[in-house]
């Protein structure tokens, strides 16, 4: 089972923003944790529909990846458990389809 850490975690953090200044401050406030397989989570406590995922130490050349709920249904548990569980490891990167809504129709395009 994870391992969640109360308060900042400034060398993590440094970690998984990798000098983006806008990702630093979304870490600033978040909580962070370590999954029993080594990974770093961190989430804002309010919106637990997304989790930056730092692979485990000596992984330094791989880069952390988003997982997220379009729907907003994801828990903390839920987060763990995919990590945990290996899934996270064997799915490939996802990438989100991006949908603009027509103004004139109404269409998704």
């Amino acid at each position: 089972m994870a391992m969640v850490f109360k308060g900042y975690r400034p060398r993590i953090a440094r970690q998984m923003a990798s000098d983006d200044k806008q990702l630093s401050r979304w870490l600033s406030t978040a909580t962070f944790a370590k999954t029993s397989n080594g990974y770093w989570l961190a989430w804002h406590a309010n919106a637990t529909d997304r989790f930056l995922v730092l692979p485990p130490e000596g992984l330094a050349d791989r880069e952390c990846h988003w997982i997220e709920s379009w729907e907003g249904d994801y828990t903390v548990d839920m987060a763990f458990d995919y990590v945990e569980s290996g899934r996270f490891e064997q799915d490939e990167p996802a990438v989100l389809n991006l949908f603009i809504r027509d103004p004139v129709t109404g269409e998704w395009r």
